[in-house]
């Protein structure tokens, strides 16, 4: 089998979690690591592989494939579109840009020289997310009423040194709820309106650090996103899936999703239904998958963009994808300044 070569561009939480998988996956090859920190100095050197320190000084090299951008949200067009020019395919882990009118011009930019944009929502490539999306496409959980999403989880002071995680677009927001906007919207289908509420009352940092927001799909099902980097809680999606070393698994669900015939939560993956007649007076049955864990979602991803660059798929989140997620959190942000229902 012939690797691709991918450069990786930041070495931030998710720039190191890419290497990591890069070195797993059966299909690709570190070509280079792109960044200026002393980190970067050390993987290159743990890893074997040339450190540039621009993406200008990366374009001059040979042997490159494709690329993944994990650099600050800010910087993602320029980055992005640089490689896009020289049609070389591009991973860029989400959200897509800091603001609508740049992530217009990254999707421009990959349509102009066509040239694979893929946007790192890596959920979608666990088993767990394939598992929940047939079930619910199968009918068994009847019509979508409503859905609960669970975010708390509490971050470490260290984690805030990095000034650009208190300035706009830092936030659990921006860093933690585009995952869950991406995941409901894929699992439920279109959202039509946002409400939010938000909060920097316990950090007091320019950004949020609490959010509830509601939303209402145009299918009529409502959802609540729950979110706060405050709490000290097992129930977030990192924290459950057990896709991501980094984060110890707690065994718990962050996600449940109630229809007419059946309800379930995951990623502990549990399905509730009544055998005979539906009634809070009979006996709840539960239908429980234990062996789901999948601790290969971020290589699952890496397989999956070296068969778009070696033109065998396209992308399963393409940069489309990513521009509503991003609209939805505009609407969002919006909305908590407002006070106001948004329609998408």
């Amino acid at each position: 089998m012939i690797k691709i070569n991918i450069s990786i561009v930041g070495t931030g939480l998710m720039g190191l979690q890419h290497i990591k998988a890069i070195i797993k996956s059966p299909k690709a090859n570190l070509h280079s690591i792109v960044d200026v920190s002393k980190n970067a100095t050390n993987f290159s050197k743990k890893y074997k592989v040339p450190l540039y320190y621009s993406v200008s000084e990366l374009l001059k090299s040979k042997n490159l494939d494709a690329v993944i951008v994990a650099t600050p949200n800010q910087l993602h067009e320029t980055h992005t579109v640089s490689f896009l020019k020289k049609k070389i395919p591009v991973l860029l882990e989400k959200p897509i840009s800091d603001n609508i009118r740049s992530a217009k011009k990254i999707i421009d930019s990959a349509k102009k020289n066509k040239t694979p944009l893929l946007i790192g929502y890596h959920r979608r490539h666990n088993s767990i997310v394939s598992k929940v999306k047939n079930i619910i496409n199968s009918g068994k959980l009847g019509n979508i009423v409503s859905a609960n999403v669970l975010c708390w989880l509490y971050k470490h002071k260290e984690y805030y040194k990095e000034k650009w995680r208190i300035s706009k677009g830092g936030g659990p927001l921006g860093i933690n709820l585009v995952h869950d906007i991406d995941m409901i919207c894929y699992l439920l289908g279109p959202i039509q309106y946002v409400q939010a509420f938000t909060t920097n009352k316990t950090r007091k940092f320019k950004v949020e650090d609490t959010a509830t927001v509601s939303l209402i799909f145009k299918s009529g099902a409502l959802c609540t996103l729950n979110i706060s980097d405050t709490i000290v809680a097992p129930w977030s999606y990192e924290l459950t899936a057990g896709e991501n070393p980094a984060y110890p698994t707690t065994n718990q669900s962050a996600y449940m999703i109630g229809g007419t015939k059946g309800s379930l939560q995951f990623p502990n993956l549990k399905n509730w239904f009544y055998k005979k007649e539906k009634s809070w007076w009979n006996k709840i049955l539960v239908k429980e998958d234990k062996n789901i864990k999948d601790d290969n979602t971020l290589i699952n991803q890496i397989n999956h963009f070296a068969d778009v660059v070696t033109k065998k798929i396209k992308p399963k989140v393409n940069g489309n994808d990513g521009l509503i997620s991003l609209k939805i959190f505009a609407a969002i942000t919006k909305s908590s300044k407002t006070g106001k229902k948004i329609r998408i």
